[in-house]
């Protein structure tokens, strides 16, 4: 991270909006006499040393303090404050509360998102914690991202990168919420010194394209990338943004990765082919099709189409996958075909694992098969090995195998 550039943008900004607030509190006060808003440690502070509702469950007429709307009293920093630290306090017996307190972190950020990064750093649970912060720098990058940013930097030292990462996504994915082109702009001038800085930029600059992209601004997502002057980061970004693009318009997608010509790269067809696929698999696997046949980006994607068409076409899907030249890329497609075949027909699933090339995944896929079948039908699975030519050693481990519903293999329902 650049951080000495993060640093004087974050106190320019913090600066005036300071001034901002200073000048307009002012300005209000002198027309309408109202009092001052306190920071929250502030009326903590008042409530106890002298606020007349302080201990008092049922206060007079006169000493209660009409609020102007509903929305005033659920934004009212001291009860939001208690409510928080119960919340944070019942959490280790209830985790289902984590989701209410999150919610009421992103309200208090509303009001002082440094207060409320203060309570989320006392929860217990370290993923719990992760999830609450990160969810009040996204909303608080929402409205002021720099100062947001600067606080991560502030406050980054004893972190892990693993936890940095996701406080810096999380800021950045709110500032992309807000105006995505900022975001981008800002991302854009990270640090790349080292591979670190490399994945980490790419990925910022990742969220901030997905956001753009989902709010419909693929045109200028596009363009951004398209300026960016790293070629290899921007290979990454494009084929980020075919995958979003892919989500909701995939035919428009694939006019755009056909109209870069020789420079469409192996992922950027097939992250178009894997966003597809969800969508619409033989429309995806129909694509495919129309590539060159040596090209290497057929095979690689073949997993992701299959995976998904297997689970409502096995026959069709088997059909187009027995189109396809063996290769150890095709491997993968294959095992992700069997594992939905051996659910449906495991005599037919052990011919495909039958088939594969590598001995090694051709092995663990009729280990698996095997132990699913022994399962579902053993009858049929002893007629099996008595009617094949396999060793007796090799039809005694088939005959201890576990099956993927074990735990002991990838399980992809």
């Amino acid at each position: 991270m650049n951080r000495n550039f993060l640093t004087l943008l974050g106190l320019i900004w913090g600066l005036s909006v300071a001034l901002a607030y200073y000048l307009g509190r002012n300005i209000s006060s002198s027309k309408d006499g109202s009092p001052e808003i306190q920071p929250v440690a502030e009326l903590e502070s008042s409530s106890q040393d002298g606020d007349p509702l302080a201990n008092n469950d049922n206060p007079s007429d006169a000493e209660k303090v009409p609020l102007a709307s509903d929305m005033e009293a659920e934004m009212d920093p001291i009860s939001l404050r208690k409510n928080i630290l119960k919340n944070i306090a019942g959490l280790a017996s209830n985790p289902r509360l984590a989701n209410e307190l999150e919610e009421q972190l992103i309200e208090l950020a509303a009001i002082n998102p440094q207060a409320a990064l203060e309570l989320s750093g006392q929860i217990t649970s370290p993923r719990f914690r992760e999830q609450a912060t990160n969810a009040v720098l996204q909303a608080w990058a929402k409205t002021d991202p720099l100062t947001a940013l600067q606080w991560i930097e502030v406050n980054s030292s004893n972190l892990t990168r693993s936890v940095y990462n996701g406080q810096v996504t999380a800021a950045y994915r709110g500032f992309a919420e807000a105006n995505p082109q900022a975001a981008f702009t800002q991302a854009s001038q990270l640090s790349t010194a080292n591979g670190y800085e490399k994945r980490l930029k790419s990925q910022i600059l990742g969220q901030v394209v997905r956001s753009q992209a989902e709010n419909g601004e693929l045109l200028a997502a596009k363009q951004s990338i398209e300026l960016v002057a790293d070629p290899e980061l921007r290979s990454e970004l494009l084929s980020k943004l075919v995958d979003v693009w892919a989500e909701t318009a995939p035919e428009e997608a694939a006019a755009y990765v056909v109209s870069l010509g020789d420079e469409a790269t192996n992922e950027q067809k097939t992250a178009l082919a894997r966003s597809w696929s969800r969508i619409n698999p033989s429309a995806a696997a129909a694509w495919l099709d129309t590539l060159d046949p040596a090209d290497p980006s057929i095979s690689r994607a073949a997993r992701y189409v299959i995976r998904e068409w297997a689970r409502y076409d096995l026959n069709a899907s088997a059909e187009w996958l027995n189109s396809r030249p063996a290769s150890p890329e095709l491997d993968r497609a294959v095992a992700s075909y069997t594992y939905h075949a051996v659910q449906e027909d495991p005599a037919s699933a052990m011919a495909w694992a039958e088939s594969v090339d590598s001995d090694r995944m051709k092995g663990y896929l009729q280990m698996r098969v095997a132990g699913a079948w022994r399962e579902d039908d053993p009858a049929a699975f002893q007629t099996y090995l008595d009617s094949s030519d396999l060793s007796d050693e090799r039809k005694e481990e088939l005959i201890k195998a576990n099956s993927w519903s074990s735990g002991h293999g990838p399980r992809r329902r």
